[in-house]
């Protein structure tokens, strides 16, 4: 049942938030036991915020850092929840949400493609805190962030 709700996390956010489809994001990496995520996407035209120096825009980076934080808040929902049937689990992921979030921006965010990791710094019942880093494809640090979900 593990790998089908994976499974179910992986698809809703793939195929049903259009704004991921934009982005062109892919999901490399869930770990069930620590609650790390990784995702990447290349950069395309409509993600450069500065066209003059072909640079990521500052709202792509913090979308990234907030979705890839947020994979890792629904391992930690399902994680809490064992037990629960699929419907109960489904529920309470599409009822997550992001409560605050800090984003620093290291240096410009250069490159052809990006990969950003996640992992869980405190999980409660209700909230989960996840720390962020983005780099780029020759692995810098652009970006670091630290976010809070509410967990449905």
């Amino acid at each position: 049942m593990l790998d089908h709700i994976l499974e179910s996390i992986r698809t809703y956010y793939l195929e049903l938030l259009p704004f991921n489809k934009v982005l062109g994001i892919s999901i490399e990496h869930l770990d069930y036991e620590t609650g790390e995520a990784v995702t990447s996407f290349p950069l395309k035209p409509e993600l450069i915020g500065n066209s003059a120096a072909g640079i990521l825009h500052g709202g792509v980076t913090a979308s990234v850092i907030d979705l890839t934080g947020g994979l890792s808040a629904l391992i930690s929902c399902v994680k809490l929840n064992r037990g629960a049937s699929l419907e109960e689990l489904q529920a309470k992921l599409v009822a997550s949400a992001t409560i605050d979030m800090r984003v620093d921006y290291l240096r410009p965010g250069k490159g052809k493609a990006f990969e950003c990791k996640s992992r869980i710094i405190r999980a409660g019942s209700r909230i989960v805190v996840s720390k962020i880093d983005l780099f780029n494809d020759d692995g810098l640090r652009i970006a670091t962030g630290t976010a809070t979900y509410i967990i449905g």
